[in-house]
């Protein structure tokens, strides 16, 4: 494996490791970075000081990695968090927040529905947005520019047997999005599951999509649209700067 050639790289490599892999010893961190045990150790005991590491039998992310990671999402998740909640308390579903990063969605926010199967996804988790709710609500609402680059290079792998995989058909099924306002997954993130998500654009900026998904029998796609588009703009007022006060 080549190791990475510059400080950032290794110390991104050696966490985005212990993430993949809790519990390492350092020769087994080294052998999976690529980088010379001596360095390995270095920027290790470097980390541990820093609580970006923790070494408790193996190595594992710092709470302070935690900390810094919901700063940087705070805003978002002190205005969404009381409508998830209200979601949640309301259909028993399970309500989530989202974000694009790179060619990914990640989750910010979940609040688990009560009925099974559960929705495999999880906070901080990465999954292609060609087939979740939350993606295709947030690639149909982003900016062509942005947009267009990123759906050329996606690979659009099949995750269940009616996962969008033609990019005709993904085309057609974000304009579909962008004429309702609301994106459907139909099973196509996982098996027996049923979603809707829409875009968070508070002054017209896309920040997020907030869905609601639940097994297929149980779920309601017009009841789920209408109550996430209703709320959207409460959340999106409490991320709206404040006007001018002259």
């Amino acid at each position: 494996m080549s190791q990475p050639q510059t400080m950032i790289g290794r110390v991104t490599a050696i966490l985005d490791a212990v993430a993949a892999h809790p519990r390492l010893t350092r020769r087994e961190l080294a052998d999976t970075t690529g980088l010379p045990q001596a360095t390995c150790n270095r920027i290790v005991t470097r980390l541990l000081t820093a609580r970006l590491l923790t070494d408790d039998d193996g190595l594992r992310l710092g709470l302070r990695l935690f900390e810094l990671g919901t700063q940087a999402a705070r805003p978002l998740l002190d205005a969404a968090a009381p409508y998830l909640r209200d979601l949640h308390t309301t259909f028993g579903w399970t309500a989530q927040l989202a974000t694009l990063d790179g060619d990914d969605v990640i989750y910010l926010l979940k609040v688990d529905g009560h009925a099974r199967p559960r929705l495999a996804t999880r906070v901080a988790g990465r999954f292609p947005p060609h087939c979740t709710g939350a993606g295709k609500a947030l690639l149909a609402f982003t900016p062509p520019e942005l947009a267009d680059p990123l759906l050329a290079r996606l690979p659009l792998t099949s995750r269940t047997p009616a996962t969008i995989t033609a990019p005709a058909a993904l085309q057609a099924d974000l304009r579909a999005t962008r004429r309702r306002g609301y994106a459907v997954d139909r099973e196509e993130f996982q098996p027996g599951m049923t979603g809707v998500a829409v875009p968070l654009r508070p002054a017209g900026r896309l920040v997020a999509a907030l869905t609601l998904a639940a097994p297929t029998p149980a779920f309601h796609i017009p009841r789920a649209a209408h109550a996430l588009r209703t709320l959207a703009p409460l959340i999106e007022s409490r991320l709206a700067p404040p006007p001018p006060l002259l």
